[in-house]
């Protein structure tokens, strides 16, 4: 057997990107040596563009004529700073004890979607699960917010701001405002503003002074995922779901082919009577005499309607239970031959209609007990004996080792299969996520929402398919589809908000969080041994160790699945 050379794969897998990014790069040394960047007071490092500009200085100087208020705002940040900085070091260090742990047991899942080069940047539209639209809405007002505020800071200490800006690769990545650094760090940087621009008497910032500045983008930041994220949870109270149900499949010929029934409609009612879930399109469905007309009310497209049905009497009957989708390695689902995909329509004999009968079924069985799954594949009936495994999260339940459920219906008489989507559980779950805040629980989760995780698989906004299930109410309404926009992007807006104030506060030189760590530990040091010029160096010292120990923890965290299972 061949093996896959990586790098070739890797080729195959990203050329477009690769031909794109070079095109672009050289763009770049093009303009550079014909003095094009310059002119525009654009410098370039290697393919990341900076753009500067000088302009809005007496917008910024309106804004913080304010200085106490600001001082506080700044003030207010850095305990703030200080705590997430530890948190976040606290966090990157536990996550590393738990990797080397695995690779040193042999536990260490799998390398998943998470673990592809895309998703390893928070980049919208290249990272799959962060929507290009509202990952990009959101992206743009956290880089302003954040920069805006440092140079706002700047201004509140009389600082100079040499010019703020975009850095760019391809598409923004990052905002920056230049305080003078020799007033700031007494660093002397090349970049010093137009030479028309009549430079002040400089003061040199003192360290109370450079700890505000630094800490205004990520209290900015915070403060704007706050605001969004209460706006967020107000909007999605005004959004209700429609129903559960979902049309999946309709065969051709059958009634509901003939009146022009197509999947992705939603189901509302059957002869008047609100279908919420499949269960009640179940009961409704099979209580109905074989020859009576059916009435359906439906939602397709963002418009509701009713249509009417003649079963046919010839096919008559319902196929029903519970689909899964993926099969959880070496367990006994996939010992036993399960594959996903399958239905199960039965579990010792004891019907399973949806998915809230087959998780009461397996609330009662134990490790060890043996079960007989009945599953229906291409109209055959196929059974499977398995023996149930201890559940590896806990617990005194039996484990199958599938994952991924869904309800299944198909009626025959009128043509249609059914699937059900937990829409009401899914906006349940959102509007609860507040009261959960108060433990470390319900933070978890606002971070990592839009990725695969335990808690709701995964959610990055009210798309097309799934904004179908629900519509506005009460103050919602007029806004019509538009309150699902309003609220993906205060979603992302306060996602992004959360997540860079947090990788801020990261003790990692050239971070915020790493000048603060940097700044705090001179003080201290200072104060504990004098010696001021010399504690700075002590202090500068492990700022850049600690910079070299979080960047290798985070590339450690992101290769050590791959290390465990080969590149």
């Amino acid at each position: 057997m061949n093996e896959v050379n990586p790098f070739l794969s890797f080729i195959e897998s990203y050329w477009k990107i690769l031909l794109i990014f070079a095109v672009y790069w050289q763009s770049i040394l093009i303009m550079k040596k014909y003095g094009i960047l310059e002119r525009f007071n654009i410098s370039n490092h290697g393919p990341l563009l900076m753009i500067r500009t000088t302009k809005g200085q007496k917008f910024l100087d309106k804004v913080a004529s304010a200085k106490g208020f600001w001082r506080l705002f700044g003030d207010a940040g850095i305990p703030l700073m200080l705590f997430g900085m530890f948190l976040m070091f606290a966090l990157i260090i536990f996550s590393d004890i738990i990797m080397v742990t695995s690779l040193y047991d042999k536990t260490m899942q799998a390398p998943g979607e998470l673990h592809e080069l895309r998703n390893i940047f928070l980049i919208p539209g290249i990272n799959k699960f962060i929507p290009f639209v509202w990952g990009i809405i959101g992206l743009i007002i956290t880089l302003v917010v954040h920069e805006f505020s440092h140079a706002i800071m700047s201004k509140a200490e009389d600082i100079r701001v040499k010019s703020m800006g975009l850095i760019l690769v391809l598409i923004p990545i990052g905002g920056f405002a230049e305080p003078d650094e020799e007033q700031l760090f007494g660093i002397r940087d090349k970049h010093d503003g137009s030479e028309n621009e009549v430079i002040p008497e400089k003061k040199t910032a003192t360290r109370r002074q450079r700890i505000r500045i630094l800490t205004a983008g990520v209290m900015a930041n915070f403060v704007t995922a706050f605001v969004a994220f209460v706006l967020f949870f107000i909007v999605i109270g005004s959004i209700a779901p429609v129903s559960n149900v979902m049309i999946t499949d309709v065969v051709p010929g059958s009634p509901a082919d003939d009146i022009g029934l197509t999947g992705m409609t939603v189901i509302t009612h059957i002869n008047d009577k609100k279908i919420e879930n499949g269960s009640a399109f179940h009961m409704h469905i099979t209580t109905l005499p074989i020859d009576e007309v059916i009435k359906l009310g439906i939602k397709k497209d963002g418009k509701t309607s009713e249509v009417l049905l003649m079963p046919d009497m010839k096919k008559n009957g319902i196929i029903s239970g519970v689909k899964f989708t993926e099969i959880v390695s070496g367990m006994p689902a996939e010992k036993a031959g399960l594959v996903g995909g399958t239905l199960i329509t039965s579990i010792d004999d004891v019907p399973i209609y949806d998915t809230r009968d087959f998780f009461d079924f397996m609330a009662n069985t134990t490790p060890g007990q043996e079960i007989i799954i009945h599953t229906l594949v291409a109209n055959e009936e196929i059974n499977y004996s398995i023996t149930l495994a201890s559940n590896p999260s806990g617990g005194e339940k039996g484990f199958i080792g599938v994952s991924g459920f869904s309800t299944f219906f198909a009626s025959r008489s009128i043509g249609i299969s059914v699937g059900e989507y937990p829409a009401r559980e899914l906006l349940h779950f959102l509007q609860m996520i507040p009261y959960m805040m108060t433990g470390v629980v319900g933070w978890v989760i606002l971070l990592v929402l839009p990725f695969p995780n335990p808690f709701i698989g995964s959610f990055a906004g009210f798309n097309t398919s799934i904004y179908m299930f629900y519509e506005p109410i009460g103050w919602a309404v007029p806004l019509g589809v538009g309150v699902f926009w309003l609220a993906n992007s205060l979603l992302w807006i306060g996602w992004m908000n959360f997540y860079v104030g947090l990788f801020n506060c990261l003790p990692m030189l050239p971070l915020d969080g790493g000048h603060v760590f940097r700044d705090t530990l001179h003080s201290i040091l200072a104060r504990l041994f004098g010696n001021e010029e010399r504690m700075g160096l002590v202090a500068g010292n492990v700022a850049t160790g600690f910079a070299i120990l979080m960047l290798a923890s985070l590339i450690f965290m992101i290769i050590a699945p791959k290390l465990a299972y080969g590149l």
